[in-house]
């Protein structure tokens, strides 16, 4: 437990004794940054007045030294103190994930390539009809997996992703073309829930847990691809028309427009197309959120 406010005694010039409740509040969150508190938690332990101790965190979580999980009301250190400290992605990022799930009922991850597979490094929030998704799993960065990637990859980056799985159809490169163009103009992906996409994706998954992709592994992509229509262009979108829909993604890009990360929502629903498009957008805009606080305080250490 930390200790009551008690600054000590100064030397010379008096000390500035609101100064030291907020360096207090600071302290506490920083000792423990993956613990979230609740107010009257940092009240007790600071001894400080519960109005004192509201206006210092609204302030903070103002200012990004502290953030605020909508769903709960409890606090912990934010992207400001972390640009300080480099904590992990997860770690900069929660608050941005938690009100993303919380506004959409969904569960919400944040992943990252690394080489041949997609790395899921952080979730938050429930899916109450899907399955769960764990931090630490994999899929393969293969055709149509990591479209979020390869819409803004170069043309070298997308020829190789398509040839991973071999050499693919001519209607599923035109489908692709398609796809990857529309996601660069609307900003999100969307995956359909399908039969084979429950059993693919399992399997997948589980093919990537080591970090590698074989051939067993492209060919079941192959395979996916070529059982399912992948994705939705702007003119299925229509109003009035449902799509099931597994997943929606959208790419955190870098300033110089290369993808650092993805977020994810696992809907696993069926939604109609004004649904999808409003659900895409609230997910870019999360996207576009963390991107431009990595510009502001830079990336995780």
């Amino acid at each position: 437990m930390t200790s009551t406010v008690s600054p000590p005694e100064a030397q010379g010039q008096g000390l500035s004794p609101p100064t030291e409740r907020v360096i207090a509040v600071l302290e506490m969150l920083g000792r423990s940054p993956a613990t979230w508190f609740t107010l009257a938690e940092i009240c007790r332990d600071l001894g400080i007045s519960r109005g004192t101790g509201h206006a210092i965190m609204t302030t903070l979580a103002a200012r990004e030294w502290a953030i605020r999980n909508p769903r709960t009301a409890r606090y912990m250190w934010g992207p400001a103190i972390a640009a300080l400290g480099r904590p992990s992605e997860a770690q900069l990022h929660r608050g941005d994930l938690e009100e993303l799930a919380t506004a959409t009922g969904t569960q919400v991850s944040l992943a990252r390539r690394e080489g041949q597979t997609l790395l899921v490094i952080d979730t938050v929030g429930e899916c109450p009809s899907g399955p769960r998704i764990q931090s630490g799993m994999r899929t393969p960065f293969v055709a149509p997996i990591g479209r979020d990637y390869a819409a803004w990859s170069d043309s070298e980056v997308q020829k190789a992703w398509l040839q991973a799985i071999g050499r693919p159809s001519r209607q599923f490169e035109q489908r692709m073309a398609s796809v990857l163009t529309e996601i660069r103009q609307r900003g999100f992906v969307v995956e359909r829930l399908t039969p084979q996409y429950v059993r693919v994706y399992t399997a997948l998954r589980a093919l990537s847990a080591d970090g590698e992709v074989d051939q067993i592994t492209t060919q079941l992509a192959r395979a996916y691809a070529d059982l399912t229509a992948i994705d939705l262009l702007d003119e299925e979108l229509v109003d009035e028309t449902f799509h099931s829909v597994a997943t929606v993604s959208a790419p955190i890009r870098e300033a110089d427009g290369s993808v650092k990360m993805v977020v994810m929502v696992a809907v696993f629903a069926t939604l109609d197309g004004a649904a999808i498009r409003d659900l895409g957008e609230r997910v870019r805009r999360t996207a576009n959120d963390i991107g431009a606080r990595i510009a502001r305080y830079g990336g995780a250490g």
